[in-house]
């Protein structure tokens, strides 16, 4: 059975400010938030900001923020920053950020399991 056929999809909305919207990258995003279907996020919404800001001695610097809202649970919060103007870095931002995020509901639900595994035994 292919996993993405059980993950749930996550409400996704992105923003890209100081820059140009672009196609490919919110392909990543769309696909990075997809990933986070296998933690059954029932009714969650994540909210994803590309900025470039101008540096005038640095050139574009990227941040990628990503909020993660589920219902009944904490706010998910990651952001990551690459000081390059090139796309390879902003695509790599993306993952970062992401890969955070991923870490985060690792340990919630690690958490979740052995609160539940301690009210069993008590």
């Amino acid at each position: 059975m292919n996993r993405q056929n059980i993950a749930t999809p996550v409400s996704l909305q992105v923003q890209f400010r100081h820059m140009p919207k672009s196609r490919p990258i919110r392909q990543l995003v769309r696909q990075q938030a997809n990933r986070l279907g296998k933690f059954d996020l029932q009714g969650a919404r994540c909210e994803v900001v590309i900025d470039e800001t101008h540096h005038w001695n640095k050139g574009g610097i990227f941040r990628v923020s990503v909020r993660l809202s589920v219902p009944g649970q904490r706010l998910y919060v990651a952001s990551c920053e690459e000081e390059s103007g090139s796309h390879e870095f902003l695509y790599s931002a993306v993952r970062t950020a992401f890969e955070e995020i991923g870490r985060q509901l690792k340990k919630q639900r690690r958490r979740s399991y052995r609160r539940k595994v301690a009210e069993l035994a008590a």
